[in-house]
């Protein structure tokens, strides 16, 4: 394995101690949350978008494991930054053509009384930030990005900070540079012949 990728993938765990334990806490939650999302989609990772959908199966098999096996990866701290991209790059696509294309506001609040429909503007905000109650013409999904946008900033968190050092990332790091010799020692005086 080239340095480099071996830095990207295991390099970065050398936060001091309380920011290495806060993102323990954001890997294991929102990887829990994540692998569960994706678990579903697991039972049918080809199809799981239904039989009339656009998307092609192999595409949709990519983001069932990208939730399924990114949350896991999160959870163990293990190729974090690679389980990173895969999240945010499937959150992405799921806001584009799951909430954009179907006018969902970024947060559908839950209020009782609203009249059935898209939802009704709430204190004066924009409808696509908030809508109060209703559905998307679509009436798929959950009716809003907010979800989908937060597992995106925590895989941007995750990509750029690294799993800190409570990771198996860190482990194999440690152990990888266990090995490899240290540049800045003096080498090895030879023997004369």
């Amino acid at each position: 394995m080239t340095r480099g990728i071996a830095q990207l993938l295991f390099g970065r765990h050398t936060l001091d101690g309380p920011a290495s334990t806060g993102l323990l806490v954001l890997r294991v939650l929102a990887g829990s949350a994540m692998a569960l999302h994706g678990a579903p989609k697991m039972l049918t990772p080809f199809s799981w978008m239904g039989p009339d959908s656009p998307v092609p199966g192999v595409l949709q098999l990519l983001a069932a494991v990208a939730e399924f096996g990114g949350g896991i990866a999160w959870v163990l701290g293990l190729v974090t930054p690679l389980a990173a991209l895969g999240v945010v790059v499937t959150m992405l696509v799921g806001i584009v053509l799951g909430h954009l294309s179907v006018g969902d506001p970024f947060i559908r609040l839950s209020m009782g009384g609203v009249p059935p429909g898209l939802g009704i503007p709430f204190a004066g905000l924009p409808t696509w930030l908030v809508r109060a109650g209703g559905r998307s013409a679509a009436a798929v999904g959950s009716g809003s990005s907010e979800l989908a946008t937060l597992f995106t900033a925590i895989s941007l968190v995750l990509l750029l900070a690294g799993p800190g050092r409570f990771s198996l990332d860190a482990l194999l790091s440690r152990a990888l540079a266990r090995r490899r010799p240290d540049p800045r020692a003096p080498a090895p005086a030879q023997a004369a012949t």
